[in-house]
């Protein structure tokens, strides 16, 4: 418990060095790149997004276009996608780790954070 509580008084110092770390943190996340794929039958749909979360390209296979694809396409689409997201929430996530030096300033914020991606 006095752990915590030390752990959230030195966190309390720090909150104006947080606050540019933060914005640092956001310009990091903003340039940085993830993605998501999903394929099946050799036809893929790719995603692109930074680490924010923005869509910044969909790439779909050209057979994919067809009629007949059309369940496919949904379903590569929203697979790819599920993985970019997720895989810039975890940037999100590690980025805040980091800049809090891994203290949790409440009770439970690792947890829920951890939750976030699943």
């Amino acid at each position: 418990m006095f752990k915590n509580l030390t752990n959230l008084a030195s966190a309390m110092r720090n909150m104006t060095q947080i606050g540019s770390q933060m914005k640092l943190l956001n310009a990091k996340l903003d340039a940085s790149r993830v993605y998501g794929n999903a394929s099946s039958m050799g036809m893929a749909v790719n995603v692109e997004m930074n680490g924010l979360g923005s869509v910044l390209s969909i790439s779909v296979s050209e057979d994919l276009m067809a009629i007949e694809h059309k369940v496919l396409l949904e379903q590569l689409t929203k697979d790819s996608m599920n993985q970019a997201i997720k895989s810039s929430k975890e940037m999100h996530i590690s980025g805040f780790k980091e800049l809090t030096g891994g203290v949790e300033l409440f009770p439970g914020q690792n947890e829920m954070l951890e939750n976030m991606v699943k």
